[in-house]
C-alpha cells in the first residue's frame, strides 16, 4: 500500500533478515527550522530539548555552562563554512540523543513545521551532519541535519578537551 518492497533472507541456524523498503517522499518529519546566514537548516524536533541564546561565551570554547551541566556545541556558521557577518545575537538549539546532549549554535530559530526528507545526491553522501534535505514553501533548499552524528562530534571533542586538561575547567554561568 505504500508502494514500499520487502526482502525478506534467511541463512539455515543463523537466522532471518527481514528488510523493508518505503520511497523516501514517504519520510515526512516534524522539523525545527534554523537559519545560519543565507542558509536554512532543519532539525528534527523530537530532538529537540530546548532554545536558549548564547551568551557570553568565547570564540576559542566549544561548551557552555547549562545549568551546572557542561554542554558541548557545534557552531554551523563554522561547520559548514557560512558566509556573511556573525549575527550579534546567536542562538543554541540544544538537542539530545541516546542519552547524549549538545548544542547547535544557529543565527535564527524560525519556528517548527513538518516537512518531506529528499534524499541527497550520490555527491553529498559523504558529508558527515547532514541527513538529507527539503524544499521550503519558498522554493529554497533546507538541509536536514543528522543530529546523531553532530552530537558523536560533539562528545569526541568533549572527550579530547576533558582528556588534554588537567581536569579542571572554568565554566561562566549562562
Amino acid at each position: 500500500a505504500l508502494r514500499g518492497t520487502v526482502h525478506v533472507e534467511t541463512e539455515p541456524d543463523a537466522g532471518s533478515r527481514f528488510t523493508i523498503r518505503l520511497p523516501l517522499t514517504l519520510a515526512i518529519i516534524d522539523g525545527f527550522l534554523t537559519g545560519v546566514g543565507k542558509a536554512s537548516y532543519v532539525i528534527p524536533l523530537d530532538m529537540v530539548v530546548e532554545c536558549i541564546e548564547l551568551a557570553g561565551t568565547s570564540e576559542e570554547r566549544d561548551y557552555l555552562n547549562l545549568r551546572g551541566e557542561v554542554l558541548p556545541f557545534v557552531r554551523l556558521r563554522e561547520l559548514f563554512e557560512a558566509g556573511g557577518q556573525k549575527p550579534a545575537r546567536e542562538n543554541v538549539v540544544v538537542v539530545q540523543y541516546a542519552g547524549q546532549k549538545a548544542g547547535i549554535v544557529v543565527d535564527q530559530l524560525l519556528g517548527e513545521f513538518q516537512t518531506v526528507i529528499k534524499p541527497l545526491g550520490s555527491l553529498f553522501r559523504h558529508m558527515r551532519g547532514i541527513g538529507g534535505s527539503t524544499i521550503l514553501g519558498s522554493g529554497e533548499v533546507a538541509l536536514i541535519l543528522d543530529v546523531q552524528a553532530l552530537v558523536s562530534r560533539c562528545a569526541k571533542a568533549e572527550e579530547l578537551l576533558a582528556n588534554s586538561s588537567t581536569g579542571t575547567r572554568r565554566l561562566e554561568t549562562h
